[in-house]
């Protein structure tokens, strides 16, 4: 079934309570919002802000995404809901992905890659003081729990999940299965971890029930051709649960040319 039918987009992401949207559209990279039904669309950047990973904040006021640049370092850029000039959230010289916020919204986590490969940083936006998370080195892709108790990230080689808890301040491995682990989202109840996996005979789409370990079969990807973009092939979930992907419905054209040399 088609979502937003006719746009070529991506990156999409809820609001806390499922009444908007933002996603980037294909292939400029502009970050757009709407209402859910895409209805009272704005486009929120303009190049070259090369968009990607918008987060909603839980009052839904703001947007966190990313911005990929071309030449420059990428970066974590904060923007009201209603448009403006988008603002750095954290000027350092290393590289940024990944921001979630906290579920209070008074905190964000992102990716941070610098010398010695990525860690997680947890950032408190007012003041910009930003710390490591405990154990996170080589770790990337933060999801925080709709409780704000539990982090997931991903290992360095996308081969796993771990779960790193706020109380305890620990990591433990969580999940583990054959091919590539790709975009995990948290269900908004909290109650499931929703993630695909690629680079394997049979791509698919899973989910896994927070306290268990085997994940559920949900849906077969191998013969859904998927966009596969600047950060790999896109995957998201529905507050109501329901698997988003980038089709690809792209065509290819090929062309002779004559060179003539002086």
């Amino acid at each position: 079934m088609p979502f937003l039918s006719g746009s070529s987009a991506g990156d999409l992401a809820f609001s806390t309570d499922g009444k908007w949207i933002a996603y980037v559209s294909y292939p400029e990279r502009i970050l757009w919002r709407s209402r859910a039904d895409g209805s009272d669309r704005l486009q929120l950047t303009f190049p070259p802000i090369v968009a990607a990973m918008p987060r909603w904040s839980p009052d839904a006021t703001q947007l966190a995404f990313l911005d990929m640049e071309a030449g420059s370092r990428w970066k974590i850029l904060l923007l009201s809901a209603e448009g403006g000039l988008p603002q750095e959230v954290l000027t350092e010289d290393f590289s940024q992905a990944d921001p979630e916020w906290s579920p209070d919204g008074k905190h964000m986590v992102y990716g941070r890659r610098g010398m010695g490969g990525p860690t997680i940083q947890v950032l408190e936006p007012n003041s910009k003081q930003s710390s490591t998370i405990p154990g996170s080195q080589g770790l990337f892709s933060p999801r925080w729990s709709p409780d704000g108790r539990h982090l997931t990230a991903l290992s360095n080689d996308s081969c796993r999940i771990l779960l790193f808890d706020f109380e305890t301040r620990k990591w433990s491995d969580w999940i583990s299965v054959h091919g590539t682990l790709r975009y995990p989202n948290w269900s908004s109840d909290g109650k499931y971890l929703y993630f695909a996996t690629s680079a394997t005979d049979s791509p698919a789409y899973y989910r896994v029930k927070f306290g268990q370990s085997h994940p559920e079969l949900l849906l077969d990807l191998k013969d859904i051709k998927q966009f596969s973009g600047d950060l790999g092939l896109w995957s998201a979930v529905t507050p109501d649960g329901s698997p988003l992907f980038v089709r690809d419905l792209s065509t290819d054209e090929i062309y002779a040319l004559d060179l003539d040399l002086p």
